[in-house]
């Protein structure tokens, strides 16, 4: 008695591969049953094929039982195994004229008598699972996060106007809150005046600038605070121009 095996592919990928080759040759199933488990029956024009799951090589018993269930039949028979067959079953196999086919672990067909050698096309078909990658060959999954990382952006989003301190968003050009220059050019070029001097006049285009109110206009004209004083900043949008009032 042969020894047990281990199946080169399951019952699933047997009957992919072998309904695939015979669609190949066109031999087309026209009629798919399972007349007992792990074992399917595939017919088409003249043509009977098996596919029998096993956990050992096919023996005589499997062959003589495709004979009965054919008994009259003007049919050919074929018969592909997971496993291999004995040297028993292929000298009946022969005798009998079956094409007796076993499927590796690639899903490439491989012929054991005269007859199965005689079906195999003179273009050869490509294994069916030739290009499957193994557990180790699969790529790790890729995490997608569409936002990017919050701390990057955050930096990039919001800049501090270099003469009133307000804090807008990167776009804007000009400071609306006391109209400087606040382009990428106008932060490298420009310094907050030193403590004490003169605050700087509202630029022209400040004043031309309806969205620029009253109160944002006069609040630029607030003077820096004293060295080592204190300073004030806004906790919701980070301005410093922030104006002390005193109750009376």
């Amino acid at each position: 008695m042969d020894r047990y095996r281990t199946p080169t592919v399951s019952l699933a990928e047997a009957y992919h591969v072998a309904q695939r080759w015979l669609t190949f040759l066109g031999a087309v199933p026209e009629k798919i049953t399972e007349p007992a488990d792990g074992l399917i029956e595939l017919r088409s024009a003249g043509l009977v094929t098996r596919i029998k799951y096993d956990r050992t090589a096919i023996a005589p018993a499997a062959i003589l039982a495709m004979l009965k269930a054919t008994d009259g039949e003007a049919v050919r028979r074929l018969l592909f195994s997971v496993t291999g067959f004995t040297d028993g079953a292929k000298s009946l196999g022969e005798s009998r004229g079956f094409g007796l086919f076993d499927i590796d672990s690639i899903g490439e067909v491989h012929p054991h008598t005269t007859y199965a050698r005689s079906l195999v096309p003179s273009e050869p078909l490509e294994p069916a699972f030739l290009h499957s990658p193994t557990p180790e060959e699969e790529p790790p999954p890729v995490e997608l996060n569409p936002f990017g990382p919050v701390e990057e952006n955050g930096a990039k989003e919001w800049v501090d106007c270099p003469r009133c301190g307000v804090t807008q968003h990167h776009s804007v050009e000009v400071c609306v809150a006391c109209g400087a220059d606040v382009s990428a050019h106008g932060r490298m070029v420009s310094a907050t005046p030193p403590p004490g001097s003169a605050p700087a006049p509202i630029a022209a285009s400040a004043k031309a600038n309806p969205l620029i109110s009253a109160p944002q206009r006069q609040a630029s004209a607030v003077p820096a605070a004293a060295p080592g004083g204190p300073r004030l900043r806004c906790r919701t949008c980070g301005s410093q121009d922030i104006e002390l009032q005193h109750g009376g």
